[in-house]
C-alpha cells in the first residue's frame, strides 16, 4: 500500500506547526471525522516534519489494524455510560491497595486537563487524537467496536470517568478511603450488547434447518474449523467480510485450486452465513459479496463415459467376483453400475438402497430413492421404474431375497464405527470409484461414478426422451415453479425409460473366448 506524506501546517492562529490531514472516505464510513488536526508543539520546521510523519504513521496503523472490516457495535446512551463506569471501576481497583504518591495523581489530573483542552469547534476530533488509542484498547478488550457518534459519545464518557478515577485515587493516596458511592451510583450496570454467537450452537441449528447430509457435514466442518482458527474466535458475530476475504486469498495462495475454493470453502461460508442472516441469528451476512473469480482454463467440463468406457465397466461388473470380497461389496460391483447406467441416479442414492426400496407400483417394478435411506441431494423422494434389461438380469429377484430395511450393498453388522461421519453407503461408492480407476479409466475429466449421470442425459437426448420426465428420473430440481407442480408417476416414466437402448455387453470370458478363436476384436454393443 502507498503511504501518503504529510507536510506540517502553518496555523495562522498559533505560533506552533500543526498536523492536519483529511480522513480518507474508506475510513470515514467507520465513523472517523472528515479531518484531523492538532498542534505539533514545536516552532522548528525540521522537527515539525519529523513529528508530522510520526503522527501520520500512528494514524495509518490504527486505521488498518482496528477499523477496516470490523462490524460496529450498536450501544445505547445508557450502555455507553455503563461502559465508562466499567473503566472507572477497573482503574480504581487496579490501584486501590497501592495508589502511590498524591503528587503523581495531581500531575496526572493536570495533564488530563491539558489534553482535554481543544480548539474551538474541534472537540470530537481532538478527543479522538488525544484519547482514541487508549480508549480503543479498552474497547477491544471488551470485544466492542464503536464508530461515528457512538465513538464520540464514549470518548466523552471515557475522559470523564478517567478524571473521576484520578480524583478518587488522589484521595486514596492521601489516606482518604471514604466511600465513592456518589460516583459509582452515576454509572448503571453494564450489560453486554450482544451475547456471543457460538459456532457449535449455530452449526447445530443450521444442520437441523438444512437437513445436511453426512457427507456435506464431513466436508464443511473442517472448513469452518480453519476459519475459526484464523479469526481467533468461535463467535460467528465477530466474523467480518475482511476475515473471509483474507481467508480466501490465503487459500488461493496455496495449491488448492480456485474451483475448490469457490465451490467448496466459499460456497460453505455463503450457505452458512446466508442462513444465519435469514434466520435472524446474525445481524448481517459477511459472505454475501465474497467471490472467487475462476478463469476459463479452470472451468474443466466433466464428460460422460464414452462407449468403450461404459462397456469396460459393465463387462467387468459381469465378471466373477473375488471370493475374498464380502457379499455386499460383490453385489455393489455387480449391480450398481447397471443401476447407474439405466437410471442416471447419483451413486450414493443407489448404494443406500434397502430391500424395501425395491417395490411394485401398479404392476411396474421400481426402486424408491428416499432421504429416509440416507442422502438425496434435493431432499425429495422419487420412485423410478426399472429398465427391462435389469428385469431380465433378475435384479428384483436378487434384491427381494433380503427383507425390509436391510441395506442391499453394505452390512449394518459389519460397520466398523457406527458413529463415524462417513456413512457406509458413501464408502461403498468410494470403493466403486477406486475399482473403476483400476479398470484403466484414469481421465481426470471423467468422474468414475458421476459420469454415468452425464452419459444417461446424453443418450436420453439422442432418443428424444421427454425433458421433464428425464429430469424427474434423475432427480434434478424443477427449473420453474410450474414444473414443480404435480408429480411424474412411474407409469409416465416407464415409456421414456424404455426408449433407452439396451446395453449388449460381452462378459470378460466371452471376450477372451473370441480372442482365442482369433476373431477380430469388436467393441460390445452400447447405446450410441
Amino acid at each position: 500500500m502507498s503511504f501518503r506524506m504529510i507536510e506540517p501546517w502553518v496555523n495562522p492562529r498559533s505560533k506552533f506547526y500543526w498536523f492536519r490531514r483529511r480522513v480518507p472516505a474508506k475510513y470515514r464510513q467507520f465513523g472517523m471525522p472528515s479531518e484531523i488536526k492538532f498542534s505539533l508543539e514545536t516552532t522548528d520546521r525540521d522537527e515539525a516534519v519529523l513529528r508530522c510523519q510520526e503522527e501520520n504513521l500512528k494514524l495509518e496503523r490504527q486505521w488498518r489494524a482496528n477499523i477496516v472490516g470490523t462490524p460496529p457495535t450498536d450501544l445505547s446512551h445508557l450502555q455507553i455510560t455503563a461502559l465508562a463506569g466499567e473503566f472507572y471501576a477497573e482503574t480504581v481497583a487496579a490501584h486501590r491497595d497501592e495508589p502511590g504518591l498524591a503528587i503523581t495523581w495531581e500531575r496526572s489530573l493536570e495533564n488530563l486537563k491539558d489534553r482535554k483542552r481543544a480548539p474551538i469547534g474541534s472537540t470530537g476530533p481532538h478527543l479522538y487524537v488525544m484519547f482514541g488509542p487508549e480508549a480503543r484498547a479498552f474497547l477491544q478488550r471488551k470485544g466492542i467496536h464503536l464508530v461515528g457518534e457512538k465513538l464520540e459519545s464514549f470518548l466523552r464518557a471515557y475522559v470523564e470517568a478517567k478524571e473521576f478515577a484520578g480524583r478518587t485515587l488522589l484521595r486514596h493516596a492521601k489516606r482518604d478511603y471514604t466511600s465513592d458511592k456518589e460516583i459509582t451510583e452515576r454509572f448503571p450496570k453494564f450489560e453486554p450488547p450482544n451475547p456471543p454467537k457460538k459456532f457449535d450452537v449455530l452449526w447445530a441449528e443450521f444442520d437441523t434447518a438444512r437437513a445436511l447430509s453426512a457427507s456435506t457435514k464431513k466436508k464443511w466442518q473442517p472448513y469452518f474449523m480453519q476459519l475459526i482458527k484464523r479469526v481467533g474466535s468461535d463467535d460467528m458475530s465477530r466474523v467480518t467480510e475482511q476475515h473471509l476475504l483474507d481467508w480466501r486469498d490465503a487459500l488461493l495462495a496455496t495449491k488448492i485450486s480456485p474451483v475448490t475454493v469457490r465451490y467448496g470453502y466459499i460456497a460453505a461460508a455463503q450457505a452458512f452465513f446466508g442462513w444465519a442472516k435469514r434466520a435472524k441469528k446474525l445481524p448481517y451476512n459477511p459472505a454475501a459479496e465474497v467471490f472467487v473469480e475462476v478463469s476459463e482454463k479452470h472451468e474443466t467440463d466433466m464428460r460422460r463415459f464414452d462407449d468403450r468406457e461404459a462397456a469396460t465397466i459393465l463387462s467387468a461388473a459381469l465378471a466373477p467376483m473375488n471370493e475374498a470380497m464380502t457379499e455386499e461389496n460383490a453385489a455393489a460391483r455387480r449391480w450398481v453400475p447397471f443401476l447407474c447406467a439405466y437410471t442416471g441416479a447419483r451413486v450414493n442414492e443407489l448404494t443406500q438402497l434397502r430391500a424395501c426400496d425395491v417395490l411394485d407400483v401398479q404392476g411396474i417394478a421400481c426402486i424408491r430413492i428416499t432421504p429416509e435411506a440416507g442422502t438425496v441431494k434435493t431432499s425429495r423422494e422419487r420412485t423410478v421404474p426399472l429398465h427391462s434389461h435389469l428385469l431380465e438380469m433378475k435384479f428384483v429377484e436378487w434384491a427381494l431375497r433380503k427383507k425390509g430395511p436391510t441395506p442391499l450393498f453394505y452390512s449394518e453388522a459389519r460397520k466398523r464405527k457406527p458413529a463415524r461421519k462417513n456413512p457406509p453407503y458413501t464408502s461403498v461408492g468410494n470403493k466403486l470409484a477406486e475399482w473403476v480407476r483400476k479398470l484403466g479409466i484414469k481421465d481426470p475429466t471423467v468422474a468414475p461414478n458421476h459420469a454415468w449421470r452425464h452419459r444417461f442425459k446424453t443418450v436420453a437426448r439422442k432418443v428424444k426422451m421427454d425433458r421433464e420426465v428425464r429430469d424427474a428420473i434423475q432427480g434434478h430440481a424443477p427449473r420453474t415453479e410450474g414444473e414443480d407442480y404435480g408429480e411424474v408417476p412411474p407409469d409416465v416414466m416407464l415409456p421414456e425409460i424404455l426408449k433407452y437402448p439396451k446395453y449388449e455387453i460381452a462378459t470378460p470370458a466371452e471376450r477372451r473366448d473370441r480372442r482365442r478363436r482369433g476373431q477380430r476384436r469388436i467393441d460390445p454393443g452400447v447405446p450410441a
